[in-house]
């Protein structure tokens, strides 16, 4: 089978479809039926090849407290008012705003011994996301941009990375991107859960779209022309491509939540994080390898300083809870959680101490956390330890080149590949970290 063959059976998003099947269909008909069905058969080989397994990042912008989440410290000083709840893993508790993943805790594995990172905001949403801490003359990109750049697909119609919902501020540091990859790496903005991304919702007719596009692919020819013009242009067109495969294309349906039922959207609950949860799903069964969902409801998101802090952090853990719950119980069930490694985390934890603010939490990474489950983990688990009130880690120290290396180990990716800057330097996707093989055995 010769690979326009290949290509005619095998989609963009490298699955192979009744489609493409017919369409190949009659060029292979010469070769016989054995070599039709050993045709389709290599084809669903390089299918599965090419899909890889997938990441979902669930962001807790802001910083979420380990305390009121899955590292309460039960007995100590430092725990506050928030009380905790047995799992479905005996002898492990979490904070009791978090019922429904109780039931889930068997699929979760906690990285209770997270350590290290700035401790303000922009920086270390800079560190946490890309792995590298902020270089005023290298623009890093975000992991996810990373992804993209690896899976690149240049006839798929969804791109590799979307991002859902809205951080708290929207700066351009609290929303890292391709950097030094290009725009053409860049996530896919999805504000509003459930409504088409602007940049790709139609306004006019398939045909009149398809005409601006042909007269637009003319002008940009005779622009490329001048060499001065044509990096500029070719990064244009390739993000101009991109939005024109997916307003014309079949796989934009992924982001219209009505086409689920009514009781499967309000298993995820009303929320904004819920339904993102949700198109998170669509997104994966789709073939995006790499997807954002944000969690920055209310003005503070879980950058929980002021006296309010212990009400905010239950409401914001009340609302996370169903929608994570929620996807992991639907992955799990539609046979996709293995292949989809789903990460819940912030850009660092809170103190053990309380502020004179109102007694809320301000910002810390000496000890902190963050969750895994998918991909291979084998949940049910608490990898490292804290001391009696969380101050300091006492074993296994986790550091977010480890996240990286791991992340890396679990889409197929290599973690010492390299991209190169504008200035022709060479970085490696993780210049540091291991593999955290204790979240597979």
């Amino acid at each position: 089978m010769n690979a326009g063959m290949m290509r005619a059976v095998v989609d963009g998003r490298g699955a192979v479809t009744r489609r493409s099947f017919l369409r190949a269909g009659a060029g292979l008909a010469a070769s016989g039926a054995t070599g039709l069905w050993h045709a389709l058969a290599l084809a669903q080989e390089d299918a599965a090849r090419r899909a890889g397994k997938r990441l979902i990042l669930l962001w807790m912008d802001g910083g979420p407290s380990q305390y009121e989440t899955f590292a309460p410290k039960l007995g100590s000083p430092r725990q506050g008012p928030t009380q905790a709840i047995s799992t479905s893993v005996p002898g492990v508790a979490i904070a009791e705003h978090w019922p429904r993943m109780a039931t889930r805790m068997h699929e979760l594995a906690v990285l209770g011994s997270m350590t290290g990172g700035p401790t303000d905001h922009d920086r270390a949403i800079q560190y946490v996301r890309t792995g590298y801490e902020r270089n005023p003359s290298i623009a890093y990109p975000t992991f996810g941009s990373v992804v993209a750049w690896q899976r690149e697909d240049a006839v798929a119609e969804l791109p590799a990375f979307v991002r859902i919902g809205k951080a708290r501020a929207d700066f351009p540091s609290r929303n890292p991107d391709a950097g030094v990859l290009g725009a053409r790496f860049n996530p896919l903005l999805a504000r509003e859960p459930g409504q088409l991304p602007p940049d790709v919702a139609r306004q006019v007719p398939e045909e009149v779209l398809r005409r601006r596009l042909a007269f637009a692919g003319r002008l940009a020819d005779v622009a490329g022309q001048d060499s001065a013009l044509a990096q500029r242009d070719r990064a244009f067109r390739d993000v101009q491509s991109r939005a024109a495969r997916m307003s014309l294309g079949r796989e934009i349906e992924a982001f219209d939540l009505e086409r689920e039922s009514p009781s499967t959207r309000e298993a995820y609950g009303p929320t904004p994080f819920g339904q993102g949860c949700l198109l998170a799903r669509r997104l994966v069964e789709r073939g995006v390898s790499f997807i954002e969902v944000m969690s920055a409801e209310g003005s503070e998101g879980w950058d929980t300083h002021k006296g309010e802090a212990f009400k905010s952090n239950a409401r914001l853990s009340e609302m996370v809870d169903v929608g994570m719950a929620a996807l992991i119980q639907d992955l799990k069930v539609r046979g996709l959680l293995e292949d989809t490694l789903v990460v819940w985390m912030g850009e660092f934890g809170r103190t053990p101490g309380f502020n004179d603010d109102g007694g809320g939490r301000d910002h810390y990474s000496q000890a902190w956390i963050a969750a895994v489950a998918g991909g291979g983990v084998q949940g049910g688990r608490f990898l490292g330890a804290t001391d009696a009130d969380g101050i300091e880690v006492t074993d296994r120290p986790i550091t977010v080149p480890d996240l990286m290396v791991t992340f890396c180990h679990v889409l197929g990716l290599d973690p010492r590949a390299e991209y190169v800057t504008h200035d022709a330097r060479p970085v490696k996707i993780a210049e540091q970290g291991k593999v955290i093989h204790e979240l597979f055995a």
